[in-house]
């Protein structure tokens, strides 16, 4: 697990506390019902307490929630995801699907 990097849109806020975890899925085409399940279970060996609070899915360029306050440089599911405590994303193939959790990391030793 590393610090947010490639696999996400709008990396260049250096004050992100999001870590990463990134995956690339070869031999099966993946649809957002199989990129939600493999993220589940990657998110669940390293945090027990994980609640998805955003998505993104690259195939179809959507991603949830859709806020229209959010204004800026970020997506605004990814402003979304931060603002409710969003602390772990997991990208599959190079942001095709972006899912980020809110996780109590911190007190697993994360």
């Amino acid at each position: 697990m590393t610090t947010v990097g490639a696999g996400f849109p709008s990396t260049q806020d250096p004050h992100r506390n999001i870590k990463e975890i990134d995956v690339s899925v070869q031999g099966a085409a993946l649809d957002y019902a199989a990129a939600h399940a493999l993220a589940e279970v990657l998110t669940k060996k390293v945090a027990r307490d994980a609640m998805l609070v955003a998505w993104f899915d690259g195939k179809n360029d959507v991603g949830y929630p859709v806020i229209q306050e959010c204004a800026g440089d970020k997506p605004s599911w990814l402003a979304y995801a931060g603002s409710y405590g969003g602390n772990l994303g997991v990208s599959i193939n190079g942001g095709e699907f972006v899912f980020v959790f809110a996780t109590e990391l911190e007190n697993q030793g994360g």
